[in-house]
């Protein structure tokens, strides 16, 4: 087996098993995020001595990493916001030319965004920020992470298409 034949089958397997492993854990996020905030409300409304404050703030954290998570996966998947009202009357060099041009532009914002995350979450940490319920979560790790999180699956995924995928745009 060649190693480009060996390249050509692994890379669609590792894609596949990264999909998984993203739509799993997204997914994951999301139902725990109604579990707590359907349990929270119940019990608000039920049975108040079992009621916890912080259900809606670990809900909101919750939804906040999966959302950013997504963002790989629709980047990957070339389902993010695009305006496309002319794109359609270019060559297909032209598309991808054009879709070279937004990948740069993309990656240099993703990494922007990265880096400024990461600021925000040292910055956080520095002050020892948590969350006002009884929890006490540190702001740091359970919130502001999300950002340089999201960014680098990003970027990591723009990078991917840059250096891989020479595929023209659809129309």
């Amino acid at each position: 087996m060649t190693t480009e034949t060996t390249r050509g089958t692994l890379r669609p397997y590792c894609q596949r098993y990264w999909r998984r492993v993203e739509t799993f854990a997204i997914g994951l996020l999301v139902v725990l995020a109604l579990g707590i905030f359907l349990y929270g409300s119940l019990a608000r409304s039920v049975a108040p001595a079992l009621a916890i404050d912080w259900s809606e703030e670990v809900t909101i954290y919750l939804i906040v990493w999966a959302m950013l998570l997504s963002g790989g996966s629709l980047t990957a998947d070339r389902a993010h916001v695009s305006a496309e009202i002319l794109v359609h009357l270019l060559s297909a060099r032209g598309r991808r030319r054009l879709q070279i041009a937004i990948d740069i532009l993309m990656l240099a914002f993703c990494s922007l965004m990265l880096w400024l995350g990461v600021e925000g979450v040292l910055f956080a940490h520095r002050l020892d920020e948590r969350s006002a319920s009884t929890l006490q979560a540190p702001q740091a790790w359970v919130l502001y992470l999300a950002l340089p999180a999201g960014m680098l699956l990003i970027a990591g995924r723009i990078a991917l298409s840059l250096l891989v995928d020479r595929r023209p745009p659809h129309a």
